[in-house]
């Protein structure tokens, strides 16, 4: 990946994630794309080789977990028996929002450092 078509990359990160911050809808289709954009843009910083602690920070973020969902305890199941499964289905779907959000911001952050970082050089 070259300079240019990495500051693409950027470019096109933060366009993704501003949709994502937006609509607030996390389709499997645009989590892939938006996943295989960012892992390329990660295995890249690290080929450059910026500095250490980027390096590191950037080893240690892993892959979005596209069929994630959140564990349930015994109360929640329960409750959930209780009301149906009303309350389990809002439930798991507040916190894959949650993981989704916090996630895709998380490696939003990880891009604005990279970019930041070759600004400066």
């Amino acid at each position: 990946m070259t300079i240019e078509e990495l500051f693409h990359a950027f470019t096109d990160a933060d366009f993704q994630y501003t949709r994502f911050m937006k609509t607030r809808t996390y389709e499997r289709i645009k989590l892939e794309r938006y996943d295989t954009l960012i892992e390329g843009i990660r295995q890249q910083a690290i080929k450059m080789d910026l500095s250490p602690g980027i390096s590191e920070e950037l080893k240690t973020i892993d892959r979005l977990a596209l069929d994630y969902s959140p564990h349930l305890n015994v109360i929640r199941k329960v409750f959930g028996f209780l009301t149906f499964g009303y309350s389990r289905r809002k439930f798991i779907v507040k916190k894959v929002n949650q993981y989704y959000l916090r996630e895709i911001h998380q490696r939003h952050l990880m891009v604005q450092m990279i970019q930041n970082h070759l600004a400066q050089e």
